[in-house]
């Protein structure tokens, strides 16, 4: 900038010597000498002369510093020897002015192409500054801004779509500080999705944990109160549960002594993990849930608790059931009973007190005899069909209290024990197994009329009931240490025979009488 107005100085200044050169030179011819004028042009143009020179500092002026100065003096002496010089005079000082002021103007010329070299030189190099300032500027732009701005907005897009594994560029300026903020967004947004997306992820794992198992309890809820409860039913509901709640060990023991064991197996009373949930009937334990859990969990326990509640209420059912059909069947054998009672077993001691009369009449006539012998015979008959009706009688009055089986036939072994001296008790004895009221009552009575053929016929000092379970079959044994039984009975014990052998036949069952070496035995197998 300072050569460029130093170069317009100088411009200036040739521009004002070049009109004084040619005024100077004008006033050479002797006869346009005008002095007025020459003192007028010298006023004007002295101060011109010496100012110019003060704004010329980037090169070596020295020169036309002199130069000016000289001309400065010669302007100066013609002004003061205006008046003393002659025309001559005169004359010769303007031509040596006019050859100064040339000399003058070139220097100041050759001063003014230095200066336009250098202001050339210095806007090339202005030039070449600027394109490589754009240039850097560009890259600059591209690099630090446009690029980062570029990936700042798929960052976004990324973002809004929930992909938070995006790379932020890292840049000192403010885009770079955006970035930064934005990647701090970022994470923080990942992570409140992250957790929320777990909280979801957890409460759908509980809720479908809930769900499965409400709907396990209703199947098995389903599964206990609409099917008879047999011991395969309860095994399989017992292995459903060592299923659902991931058990080792599992099995139902009964306060009685019954044990039901799942496929799992049981768990002991000495294993120190075993744990036990009662079953609860009515405010007392009916039996407990042994279990051995894999993985101990909360919500497995729980289950377990509800299925220990299920469980109880279909016993509860199933019990307070088979105490109902008995009750019902035994109201309905007490009316027959007395039914038989009010009308055969009348009718039978009518026609024996009948018999008895008939004999008086004709014991005085002896020719007779063959009547009193059909009499006897008759009498015979119906003494033996009375105690057959009170038998029957005895049979139908049978007082069943208790559910369980083994229960009932102690409760029965009790009441016959009163009426022999041999001695009836039990062996080895299984009685966990289920069946309907009209079952439960034929096992009972076909146990009884054993056990009372032999007491009547067999002679013997001991009676064993036997009940065991094999491959899903249960088999009675009711054997004794009597005389044996014959091969073909007689009437004596046919009708008890005949009557289990019917009785069998109601169960579906198999009825086996063989002697022994010492006695005798009688086999039961009915299958569950």
């Amino acid at each position: 900038m300072t050569t460029t107005q130093s170069q317009s100085s100088n411009n200036d200044a040739i521009k004002s010597l070049t009109t004084l050169r040619y005024e100077t030179k004008s006033f050479i011819d002797p006869e346009r000498l005008d002095r007025q004028k020459i003192q007028r042009i010298i006023n004007e143009y002295s101060p011109l002369v010496a100012n110019q020179l003060l704004q010329n500092k980037f090169f070596d002026v020295n020169q036309i510093h002199e130069a000016n100065i000289e001309l400065r003096f010669e302007l100066i002496a013609i002004q003061q020897q205006l008046d003393q010089l002659s025309d001559d005079e005169l004359t010769l000082k303007l031509t040596q002015l006019k050859d100064n002021i040339e000399i003058t103007i070139e220097q100041y010329r050759a001063l003014v192409e230095k200066e336009s070299s250098v202001i050339f030189i210095s806007q090339m190099i202005m030039f070449i500054f600027v394109v490589f300032s754009a240039i850097f500027l560009l890259f600059y732009c591209r690099r630090c801004i446009i690029t980062p701005l570029n990936r700042l907005e798929e960052n976004v897009y990324s973002i809004s779509n929930h992909h938070f594994n995006v790379d932020f560029v890292e840049t000192s300026n403010e885009i770079g500080f955006l970035s930064t903020g934005l990647k701090s967004m970022s994470e923080e947004l990942e992570s409140l999705i992250t957790a929320m997306q777990k909280k979801v992820f957890d409460k759908k794992t509980e809720l479908e944990t809930a769900n499965e198992s409400i709907q396990f309890l209703f199947t098995i809820s389903q599964t206990l109160s609409t099917v008879k409860l047999t011991h395969p039913i309860i095994i399989e509901a017992l292995n459903a549960l060592a299923k659902q709640t991931n058990l080792s060990k599992l099995c139902l023991e009964l306060v009685n002594g019954v044990e039901i064991d799942s496929d799992y197996g049981c768990a002991t009373k000495n294993n120190q993990n075993n744990k036990r949930i009662p079953i609860m009937i009515n405010g007392e334990p009916f039996g407990y849930l042994n279990y051995i859990q894999a993985t101990p969990m909360a919500e497995n326990t729980s289950i377990i608790v509800s299925f220990s509640s299920l469980l109880a209420r279909a016993l509860y059912q199933e019990e307070y059931s088979l105490q109902e059909q008995k009750l019902l069947l035994m109201d309905e054998r007490g009316v027959i009973a007395r039914e038989l009672h009010d009308s055969i077993a009348q009718a039978l001691s009518f026609l024996k007190i009948q018999c008895t009369v008939l004999n008086r009449q004709i014991d005085a006539d002896s020719e007779k005899k063959a009547v009193k012998n059909s009499v006897s015979n008759i009498e015979e008959a119906v003494s033996d069909a009375y105690v057959q009706l009170r038998s029957l009688l005895s049979t139908f009055r049978l007082n069943i209290s208790e559910s369980d089986f083994k229960e009932a036939v102690l409760v029965m072994i009790s009441q016959l024990q009163k009426q022999t001296t041999a001695k009836i008790q039990l062996g080895e004895f299984e009685s966990n197994f289920q069946t309907h009221a009209n079952q439960h009552i034929h096992l009972l009575q076909i146990i009884r009329e054993a056990m009372i053929n032999a007491m009547k016929h067999a002679k013997c000092s001991n009676i064993i009931v036997n009940c065991v379970i094999i491959d899903q079959k249960v088999i009675i044994t009711i054997t004794d240490d009597g005389i044996g039984i014959k091969e073909k009975p007689g009437k004596d014990n046919h009708y008890g025979i005949e009557i289990m052998n019917q009785r069998a036949a109601e169960l579906n069952a198999k009825l086996e009488i063989k002697n022994l070496p010492l006695g005798t035995e009688i086999k039961l197998i009915f299958e569950i």
